[in-house]
Parts: C-alpha cells; sequence; structure tokens
C-alpha cells in the first residue's frame, strides 16, 4: 500500500491511507494540505505543497516517497523514479518507496537486459548501505591504534594476555577495514546513480548534438553518470550501453548538498 504522510486528518482516514508523518514536517501545515489534497485526488496541488517544502530544504524519506506516489498518479514516470530512489537512499528499508519503484519500473519504456530490481550495482549499493561506515572508520583507527599500543607494552614487558589481546585488536580492527571500504563503495555507487526525467533523449556518442545517436533513452529508466560535458552526461545503462544526454535529461538521485543526508 502507498504512504501518505498526514498529520491533520482523522485516525480512520490515516490508517486507510496507510499514513506516517516524518519528524521535520509534523505541524507543517503545507504538509498537511499536500497530503490532504492527494488523498482527495487533487494530485497537482499535492506536487505543488510537496516541490515547496523541498525548495524549503526538507530532506525527509517519507515526503520523497509521498511525492513520487503523486507524479506516478499524475503518469510522470520519470519524476516518480526519481523521487522513490531519493526515498531509498534517506532510508534504505522504505518498503513503501521500494514497492512505488518497481511499479514504475514495470511500466518503464526500456526494458533492459541485466536490469531488475534489485540487480548488479544497485544490489550490491542496497546490500551494503546499511553498514555503519563512520563508525566503522573510527573504530578501525581505536582498534589500530590500540593494538600497536598493546604490542609495544608487550615488547616491554612480555606477557601472553597483552599479545593475545594486541591480536584481537588487529583482527577487529580488519573487519573494521571492510567494513569502512564496503560503506564508502556503496554510497560512491549511489552518488553516480540518476534517473531519466524526460520522455525521451537521444543518446549520443559525443557532448554534441551533431553527434550520431544509435539508441534513445526513456522516463523512469535508472543509469549511472559517467562524466559531463558542455552541457551532456555521459550515463551509462545497466545493460552496459552509454551515450551521451542533454544534462536536463537526466536527474542524479543524489542532489547537491544531499551527499550526508542518508541516515547511517
Amino acid at each position: 500500500m502507498r504512504r501518505v504522510a498526514l498529520a491533520a486528518l482523522c485516525a480512520a482516514s490515516a490508517a486507510q491511507a496507510g499514513v506516517s508523518v516524518p519528524p521535520e514536517a509534523r505541524g507543517n501545515a503545507l504538509f498537511d494540505q499536500a497530503n490532504a489534497a492527494y488523498l482527495s485526488g487533487e494530485t497537482s496541488r499535492a506536487v505543488a505543497g510537496y516541490e515547496a517544502l523541498l525548495e524549503e530544504g526538507l530532506a525527509s524519506p517519507e515526503l520523497e516517497t509521498n511525492l513520487g506516489a503523486a507524479y506516478l498518479r499524475q503518469g510522470k514516470r520519470g519524476l516518480a523514479a526519481l523521487h522513490l530512489e531519493r526515498a531509498l537512499f534517506l532510508d534504505p528499508s522504505d518498503d513503501d518507496a521500494r514497492a512505488d519503484l518497481l511499479e514504475v519500473r514495470r511500466g518503464n519504456v526500456d526494458k533492459l537486459e541485466g536490469e531488475s530490481e534489485d540487480g548488479g550495482a544497485e544490489a550490491l549499493a542496497r546490500a551494503l548501505a546499511p553498514l555503519p561506515g563512520p563508525a566503522a572508520a573510527v573504530a578501525l583507527v581505536a582498534l589500530w591504534s590500540l593494538g600497536w599500543g598493546l604490542l609495544g607494552a608487550n615488547v616491554l614487558r612480555p606477557r601472553a594476555a597483552l599479545g593475545t589481546s594486541a591480536i584481537a585488536c588487529f583482527l577487529l580492527a580488519g573487519a573494521a577495514a571492510l567494513v569502512t571500504v564496503g560503506s564508502t563503495a556503496a554510497h560512491r555507487l549511489t552518488l553516480r546513480r540518476a534517473v531519466v526525467v524526460a520522455q525521451a533523449a537521444p543518446a549520443r556518442e559525443g557532448p554534441s548534438d551533431r553527434a550520431a545517436s544509435h539508441f534513445e533513452v526513456h522516463e523512469g529508466t535508472a543509469l549511472r553518470i559517467e562524466d559531463e560535458d558542455q552541457g551532456f552526461r555521459r550515463v551509462k545503462l545497466a545493460n552496459g550501453l552509454t551515450g551521451w544526454v542533454p544534462a536536463t535529461a537526466v536527474e542524479p538521485v543524489v542532489p547537491p548538498g544531499w551527499s550526508n543526508q542518508r541516515r547511517l
């Protein structure tokens, strides 16, 4: 069931809609009005309200899920996919956003060989997303330093307990290093992920309108941004195809300033 966050309506309507309210927006009149508009079928007004909240700088998985659902109701599959992807960036455990995103993908024009809901790089990013990278990095430094300290103490005054503790610290530091690397890799993959928001865009051999085009990408298709030049972005699809598309045709899942917004 699609989640529609709601604070001001009665409990019965809330339960029927499958509601939840992000802490940042609780009590926000504009947010409540947008939710009420969505439930009453005034989708355009709901979208306008949600977008206004985004312009205020609110980063909330509930808001992104609701906006994605509203765009999906309007038939704007590219924008729907973009905001549902952003909801999952902020909260990888958001099953409502994941279910709506799957619905969007089922209607995509581009049916890419090798593409699946949790395939390839996306599966890796999703699997590694919950890893506590920052905490693991701190633990790595602490354990590595402690291990060398214990090893030095063992050299000065040999004791079996000191040597064993030093080895344990180094082993734990190794595990923390793996977690840190995995979390960093997932974050980098996500930062390069993008969605086609234009209805269709030719993928060209170079960053120019004059360059030859051998295929098109369509709204809602997920891809990776490989490079940018002269108002074009070089993108790579799940099936390995690459090409240059107008920068306005694709939007990064993680907008500027959001790189540290994910809930870790």
